[in-house]
């Protein structure tokens, strides 16, 4: 039986915390886990009973997905256990509910998973897939991942992305990316036509590229969230029965399509943003078969 939550628990754990440093830390990192939880909460105002084992796995799980070091995923576990402490000590959660949060093993500090890359026929599976359905959710959707993969965008960049950005004329889209830096990349014809496609759904307003949708197919100028973005693309991968992957993986296979296609690596790293080569050497997924061919081709 739930107990209804009187105290904060997050409260009183960031007031258990001695440096100011520690606390603003643990309270941004708080922040940030409720809001993938319910993205009208804050720590103030969010069920912290409600919490459970499932979900602190699931909440790990988009962790490793958006490429967190081992460091930063054990600083947000340690911050979860510490509010699922503090809940337990107010009655707000259940003795078996905390011990199973309490529980959850560190992650070690080996080498994290760094997804896949997609093959063209798996990209386009999912974009014919959204494209043969009706209404403006699919074409919107058909959009983002044709966007996604065809620019390298990261999450949070589709979300954001205004329809300013987009030059039909010059058929470029231009992207602020981490660090406020700025990126124009080159869109094929096809993805300007999946574009022009979704326009003529949403219209030619000024606001957010991607909008809310809500039931009955009413369109807003209201933005996704990386959230929704997040949703959007893990449920069209599964109702098209692919292998398992993630948003990111989009990002990286734009990446190794331009390296297989042999471009220049410091060309790749200004396509992706990226402030270091070697983040850019870690999204190439062209595998061991590629380091064969190379040996076998090299000259002498």
């Amino acid at each position: 039986m739930k107990i209804a939550q009187t105290y904060n628990p997050a409260e009183i754990y960031l007031a258990s915390l001695r440096s100011v440093k520690s606390r603003a830390g643990m309270e941004s990192l708080l922040n940030c886990t409720v809001a993938y939880f319910d993205e009208d909460a804050t720590t103030d105002d969010f069920e912290w009973s409600t919490l459970s084992y499932p979900d602190v796995l699931q909440f790990m799980g988009w962790l490793f997905e958006e490429e967190k070091t081992p460091n930063t995923i054990n600083t947000y576990l340690a911050a979860i256990k510490g509010v699922a402490k503090e809940a337990w000590k107010l009655n707000v959660m259940e003795i078996d509910q905390y011990h199973r949060i309490k529980e959850i093993k560190r992650v070690p500090g080996s080498r994290i998973d760094k997804g896949r890359a997609l093959s063209t026929k798996e990209l386009n599976t999912m974009i014919d897939h959204c494209m043969a359905q009706e209404g403006s959710i699919a074409m919107r959707d058909a959009c983002l991942i044709a966007l996604t993969y065809s620019a390298g965008l990261r999450r949070e960049e589709a979300s954001l992305l205004p329809l300013a950005a987009y030059n039909k004329s010059e058929m470029k889209l231009s992207i602020h990316g981490k660090g406020n830096k700025e990126r124009v990349n080159t869109l094929n014809n096809r993805v300007i036509d999946i574009v022009e496609t979704w326009l003529d759904d949403r219209g030619r307003q000024p606001g957010p590229l991607f909008v809310r949708i809500y039931k009955g197919g009413k369109l807003t100028l209201e933005p996704i969230t990386d959230k929704t973005v997040y949703n959007i693309i893990v449920r069209r991968y599964k109702e098209c029965d692919l292998k398992r992957l993630t948003p990111h993986d989009l990002r990286r296979t734009f990446a190794t399509a331009l390296l297989e296609h042999g471009e220049d690596l410091f060309v790749v790293q200004d396509l992706m943003g990226h402030a270091s080569i070697e983040t850019t050497k870690r999204y190439d997924k062209r595998g061991e078969q590629k380091k064969v061919e190379a040996g076998r081709t090299l000259p002498l």
